[in-house]
């Protein structure tokens, strides 16, 4: 791709958006010098000459492999590799070692070195030892039969690093979760906060009063329930992952099936009851040892005696040796005075340290059913958990939450409508590094990394671009079998002019078609554009103040070596799949329900997808409590589900310009325009 923008137009973009010098918490040096992709990448690491070699079928051995998760793990690490008959032995040895590692960093900081004398990782505790042999198996998974010589010390600045799954709204089977914990567990996440039950149903068994499992009260997925066997498996899997499996039974909000049930509320004296003894007999059947958290919600409802029925509820749950934990927002119950928070609301910027006042874990900067995929990963690796640089006893870190509200037909394809990897991939980078510097404007604004010498403005850029080379490795690696919508944004440079009233719109378009850009245009990285998002993602964007009514025209140049047709991801809108809200499914021949338009070298092109409900599902109005909630998001509806569009270009430089108008409150106003090499 050809550059577009001056110095000058590239200092000038900047000074829009640029936060005070975003500095990576590692060495940017050391990761483009790493022959092998890791992530989270390293706090430290010294990449040493040579390589250990391994023999096509070269026998470990692992020395003070225990059981737990440690003979998880290293389980693990040989199920990637041809191991045995060759009659080469490697060693690998494993060393209870609490001096090894900083001193704020022995809870699960850890020592790796490969040498030729083969692998010594040492730690202060298990956690530490598992989280070492993670890293070692992605450092086997980048290497054809040879290991390269280094010694990483690494540990992690949050110690609360999960991600959520409502399974209340829709059902997931143990398989299928165990399948997410395993992968989870090889980014070094280790919780697991599992919404259990919702306004369709209570999914988990119930012996004290089976009519909340009767499938008369239930709205959706209407005979699947987790047995308490199944519980206690998916806990003691997660637990041998190093992970700890937060459950949540909401209450008393989101508990219309509760009504139906009984035929009065949660909150009622009767309720009240009913929760005690339902709380007891879950405690009772998941032992403190697997589950030291139960999550109660409290969120999205208003009560008589609120603070009544927190301090209650929680006292039951700390009574029972448990941990409470509840959601913190504006629309949520009071906090209790001893719960963890975890806070909810989507925001222009991470949460303020300064007002955290209890221990919080920080679930605000983005869910993977509000966002498209690449403001997702922007946010997630922009953004400081918490608002701080790292945690404490009251910052403890991150959760990734996953929502997919509305009914889903087919339960595998919510990773790739609700992009959950790319953005998980990007909150494990971020949660385990942390960040000495907010990002937020970055997330809306890549900053260019050409023609510029003013190093500060490349090191979030080199950063950003660095990581998606990382991730994408991880894409063909240990996510080759999942739905993994992201495409890498390296290379993107517009030009994009400020909002045009629709009534100037045709003098603009003229003249920009005739190359004349107006004066006033700005320098954007990327190929994704955002200029103003809907409420529910807190109306985010470059051009975050302007009212509908408006449109811009962005400009770029692609070159490619061959005349040919080449594969492009290309939407302009996308529904969040919580309550629909969009502008629909293009009419044949065109790019999206606003009227935008596509020039390639002068001539306009018309939108070649043939989409099956061509022109439908335009929702003005948010879909919670509905109907329409019952009808399942589908490919037609996301452009990042669908497959690329080919377009034909000539040999060198080929001219790009795309019209996006601003035409309701509803709209998310974006522009998507991707090369990508694969689907």
């Amino acid at each position: 791709m050809k550059g577009l923008c001056t110095l000058m137009g590239i200092a000038s973009a900047l000074s829009l958006a640029q936060p005070a010098e975003w500095i990576s918490p590692h060495s940017l040096e050391a990761e483009e010098s790493a022959p092998v992709a890791l992530l989270p990448f390293p706090r430290e690491v010294k990449w040493i000459s040579g390589a250990l070699p391994l023999g096509k079928r070269a026998d470990w051995k692992g020395e003070g492999v225990t059981d737990g998760i440690l003979r998880t793990a290293w389980e693990g690490f040989l199920s990637d590799l041809e191991v045995g008959e060759s009659g080469q032995s490697v060693i690998c040895r494993l060393v209870r070692d609490a001096a090894a590692v900083p001193e704020d960093a022995q809870a699960e900081g850890y020592v790796l070195r490969v040498d030729t004398r083969g692998v010594e990782i040492r730690a202060g505790c298990e956690e530490g030892l598992y989280n070492g042999l993670q890293t070692l198996r992605q450092l086997a998974a980048g290497r054809e039969r040879e290991l390269p010589f280094c010694e990483i010390t690494d540990w992690p600045a949050f110690a609360v690093r999960g991600f959520h799954h409502d399974c209340g709204r829709n059902f997931q089977s143990i398989e299928s979760l165990k399948r997410q914990l395993d992968l989870a567990s090889r980014l070094k996440l280790n919780y697991f906060h599992w919404h259990l039950t919702d306004e369709p149903a209570w999914h988990v068994q119930c012996k004290a009063y089976p009519q909340l499992n009767d499938p008369a009260h239930r709205t959706r997925d209407l005979h699947d329930t987790y047995t308490y066997e199944q519980i206690r498996d998916l806990f003691r899997f997660a637990r041998a992952r190093h992970i700890t499996i937060i459950p949540e039974l909401d209450m008393p909000g989101h508990s219309d099936y509760f009504d139906r049930a009984f035929g009065f509320p949660m909150h009622s004296e009767q309720g009240m009851r009913v929760l005690e003894e339902i709380i007891e007999e879950f405690c009772a059947e998941v032992p403190t040892e697997l589950c030291p958290i139960l999550h109660f919600g409290a969120d999205e409802v208003n009560v008589p005696d609120a603070r009544g029925f927190v301090e209650r509820i929680s006292r039951k749950i700390e009574a029972l040796g448990r941990v409470p934990m509840q959601w913190e927002g504006p629309w949520d119950l009071p906090l209790g005075s001893r719960c963890i928070a975890q806070r909810w609301v989507q925001g222009r910027n991470s949460q303020d340290a300064a007002t955290i006042k209890s221990p919080t874990i920080d679930s605000s900067i983005g869910y993977s059913n509000l966002f498209e995929p690449p403001l997702l990963v922007r946010r997630w690796f922009f953004m400081r958990p918490c608002g701080a640089e790292k945690g404490d006893a009251e910052h403890l870190g991150a959760i990734y939450c996953t929502w997919p509200d509305i009914r889903v037909e087919d339960k595998s394809r919510i990773p790739l409508h609700n992009p959950m990897w790319p953005g998980l991939c990007a909150m494990a980078e971020r949660a385990w590094n942390g960040a000495a510097v907010e990002g937020a404007p970055y997330a809306i604004c890549i900053p260019p990394d050409k023609n510029s010498t003013a190093e500060n403005r490349n090191e979030a850029a080199r950063a950003f671009r660095l990581f998606e080379r990382r991730m994408m490795a991880l894409r063909k690696g240990m996510f080759r079998d999942e739905h993994f919508p992201y495409w890498p944004e390296d290379g993107g440079l517009w030009e994009v002019t400020q909002p045009v009233p629709d009534a100037q719109a045709d003098a603009v378009r003229e003249a920009v078609l005739a190359g004349k850009m107006p004066g006033n245009t700005r320098c954007v990285s990327g190929y994704s554009l955002y200029f103003h998002t809907r409420a529910a993602t807190w109306n985010l964007g470059m051009y975050h103040e302007s009212k509908h009514g408006v449109r811009v025209w962005a400009r770029t140049n692609i070159r490619v070596a061959e005349e040919g047709d080449y594969p492009f991801m290309i939407g302009f809108d996308a529904p969040t799949r919580s309550n629909r809200q969009y502008t629909g499914i293009p009419h044949a021949g065109e790019w999206s329900q606003c009227g935008t338009r596509i020039w390639v070298n002068g001539e306009e092109l018309r939108n070649p997808r043939r989409y099956d409900r061509a022109g439908e599902d335009r929702v003005s109005l948010p879909t919670w409590h509905t109907a329409e909630n019952e009808k399942p998001i589908r490919d037609d509806d996301l452009w990042w589900a669908q497959p690329p569009t080919f377009i034909h270009l000539r040999q060198g430089e080929n001219a790009i310009i795309i019209e996006q108008p601003y035409t309701d409150d509803f709209q998310s106003w974006e522009i998507n325009f991707i090369p990508c090499s694969e689907p």
